[in-house]
C-alpha cells in the first residue's frame, strides 16, 4: 500500500465520521446508525449487511404511506 493510499482512506474517514452542525450526526452515524471512532470500529460491520436508523425508518414508512396514499385517489 502506498502512502498516498494510506492518507485517502484516512481522510474519507475523517469526512464520513465528521459532525455537520445542522444534522449533529456524521455521514457514516446517519447511513448506519453507528459512531465509530477509529477505523477499526469498522471491521466488525459486515460489507453485505447494512444497519438502518429508527428514524431513516419511520420516514420511509411516511413516504410510502404519502404515495400509497396519493395512489388511492
Amino acid at each position: 500500500m502506498k502512502i498516498r493510499d494510506l492518507i485517502l482512506s484516512m481522510a474519507e474517514f475523517a469526512c464520513n465520521c465528521y459532525v455537520n452542525r445542522t444534522t449533529d450526526f456524521g455521514p457514516f452515524e446517519i447511513v448506519t446508525g453507528f459512531k465509530p471512532t477509529q477505523p477499526i470500529d469498522l471491521v466488525l460491520i459486515p460489507h453485505h449487511h447494512s444497519r438502518v436508523s429508527d428514524s431513516a425508518s419511520a420516514f420511509t414508512f411516511h413516504i410510502h404511506t404519502l404515495h400509497d396514499n396519493h395512489r388511492k385517489k
